[in-house]
């Protein structure tokens, strides 16, 4: 199948005033495993176009995966009655095409995985733990991603992703649990045993829990955690949506200092460390926005909608048609390392704790970046630089623009974390923050 021909095929067919294709194929083959042991493998591979019409400045989207020349016209014509049945203009037109950098993020040897490779990567991940008689359990995913965008316009854009993800909880004897996770683009790059023996000592360590009362402490955020509170506070705020809302705490702020002079965050699609993209899904090359630099507020991500309701020029973050409701949305955050090793980030705590990663996160003020969200898997107790022991998991109510404004010192090695709360993927480091509010225990079933 030639899709790149049957794509021009249909922009030729003059269905619409103007027609703006979005071709993915995905494919991911995931090996789980549960007490130590592979007890599933399940592949998925699928090839879906987005066609979006234009009639009389008014839109309409269909999606198909009936990729023959009748499928795709047929979505094309479903699309143009859609658009013509709206009541009112979308206010804005497709992107004309714009020079797009090429990068390079394929690897053949992670697309085409095999399944008995990912068993023996398993099998090394699990082999400690299982001969303590703890629980492995997780997941190692291999494939990736293409995306085309064709439009009547002249964008014609296309770019290929492998990738590699692992995550896997270890559950000890008596209740103590851990967390890690690998996410790349080479299976090459994964070393099983580095990322296991994260959990197994969480794991070992977390297996007497002692309650803590609640209140505000320092901390030390481990990467999934910082990821949590990026990804939070870019769902409520890095957004131009959210600022023409009136939603974000971003909106009237510009140009103020929010936070820590320590944090720097941005979007970067291109960004060496991460999983990267080039353009969005509407062929607009992405380019590297500052959401906080020293910890003064920078701007916000744009699509092609929002920049031109406000008179700005789209920053190449729209999402593809299905989600629409939430673009345009940073895909590719990354938060600036500092110059703390890992103990110096634990040497000037006189009693606090060291989380290793939130969930059940969710907003509670978008305007003050207030959110709630759980400890998972890890949160130890910190007396005197070091870590004494673990204790029972808490909730947290904070806001994220508090707790970025109270960093006192940001780690030096960053990590690559695909699994926070929100989209994409997230290149962060450790930090240490002098306050962090704990609202509650969490009950133990």
């Amino acid at each position: 199948m030639n899709l790149e021909a049957l794509l021009e095929g249909v922009l030729n067919k003059g269905i619409a005033d103007e027609l703006e294709l979005v071709a993915i194929r995905s494919r991911e083959e995931l090996t789980r495993f549960t007490d130590c042991q592979v007890h599933q493998n399940v592949a998925a591979v699928d090839t879906t176009v987005h066609v979006r019409a234009w009639v009389d400045g008014k839109t309409g989207v269909v999606t198909t995966n009936d990729l023959t020349a009748r499928g795709l016209a047929r979505a094309a014509k479903d699309g143009a009655t859609m658009a013509r049945a709206q009541t009112r203009p979308a206010g804005y037109a497709p992107p004309d095409p714009r020079p797009v950098d090429k990068v390079e993020g394929w690897d053949e040897a992670t697309w085409e995985a095999a399944p008995e490779e990912r068993a023996g990567l398993v099998a090394r991940a699990v082999r400690e733990a299982g001969a303590l008689g703890f629980n492995a359990s997780g997941a190692l995913a291999t494939g990736g991603a293409e995306l085309w965008v064709r439009s009547t316009r002249g964008v014609d854009v296309h770019h290929r992703t492998s990738s590699v993800r692992f995550v896997t909880v270890v559950l000890g004897k008596s209740g103590g649990s851990g967390y890690a996770e690998f996410s790349g683009t080479r299976l090459a790059e994964f070393q099983p045993e580095e990322a296991a023996d994260r959990a197994l000592a969480k794991a070992r360590l977390s297996e007497v829990r002692t309650p803590l009362d609640p209140g505000e402490y320092t901390v030390v955020l481990e990467e999934p955690a910082v990821a949590t509170l990026l990804g939070m506070l870019s769902m409520m705020g890095f957004s131009a949506r959210s600022v023409l809302e009136k939603r974000s705490f971003m909106d009237g702020k510009f140009g103020q200092k929010l936070v820590s002079d320590l944090v720097t965050v941005y979007d970067d699609g291109l960004h060496p460390g991460t999983t990267q993209m080039p353009f969005d899904f509407e062929g607009v090359p992405k380019a590297r926005v500052y959401f906080f630099r020293n910890g003064v507020a920078g701007g916000v991500v744009h699509d092609t909608r929002t920049a031109t309701l406000l008179q700005t020029t789209s920053t190449g973050h729209a999402l593809p048609p299905p989600a629409a409701g939430w673009s345009p949305m940073p895909t590719h955050l990354v938060m600036e390392p500092g110059g703390s090793s890992d103990a110096d980030l634990l040497t000037e705590v006189g009693r606090g704790l060291l989380v290793t990663r939130f969930h059940y996160a969710r907003p509670v003020d978008p305007m003050r970046g207030v959110v709630t969200m759980m400890t998972r898997d890890g949160v130890f107790l910190i007396e005197s630089g070091k870590v004494v022991g673990a204790v029972e998991d808490m909730r947290v109510t904070e806001s994220g623009l508090r707790a970025l404004a109270n960093v006192e010192a940001v780690g030096r090695t960053p990590r690559l974390i695909t699994h926070g709360e929100g989209f994409g993927a997230y290149l962060v480091p450790k930090v240490r923050i002098a306050r962090f509010t704990f609202t509650g225990r969490t009950e133990r079933m």
